[in-house]
């Protein structure tokens, strides 16, 4: 079964992944995920709303110094930003985004938690309903 990640997003690399020009989303800590399976992208503060969705085409698990070669085009950040989100770090991943679209009807904050889905800091899994239930299946 496909698994589905709930990923909280800052705005800006939110709108440069449904522009199709963030196609790696970085990470300190690896998700559970393999091409294939399913990102849903919560849109963090000041939006506070599930906006959209991608699919995973790979993850990828280097040093950093060997990542930045990998996803300096397609990650959103310079190579001081990069440098300074894996500071310390031995290993670093991106998670390849595949096909990315924007929700018909968004669920902001509100909807989110009456459905009993809190929004993560960095992201969570959901179960099959759950994803169904956000995708407005």
């Amino acid at each position: 079964m496909k698994k589905a990640l709930l990923l909280s997003i800052k705005p800006k690399f939110a709108e440069a992944i449904f522009e199709g020009t963030k196609v790696f989303e970085l990470r300190k800590v690896r998700p559970r995920l393999t091409c294939g399976d399913l990102v849903l992208v919560y849109v963090t503060s000041p939006r506070c709303r599930l906006e959209g969705a991608f699919d995973v085409v790979s993850v990828i698990e280097l040093p950093p110094e060997e990542l930045w070669n990998v996803v300096k085009s397609g990650c959103a950040l310079t190579k001081n930003e990069f440098d300074n989100y894996y500071f310390g770090k031995t290993v670093g991943y991106a998670i390849g985004v595949g096909s990315a679209w924007v929700l018909e009807t968004s669920r902001n904050l509100r909807y989110l938690r009456d459905e009993e889905i809190v929004p993560p800091q960095s992201y969570r899994y959901l179960s099959a309903s759950q994803t169904a239930t956000l995708l407005g299946g």
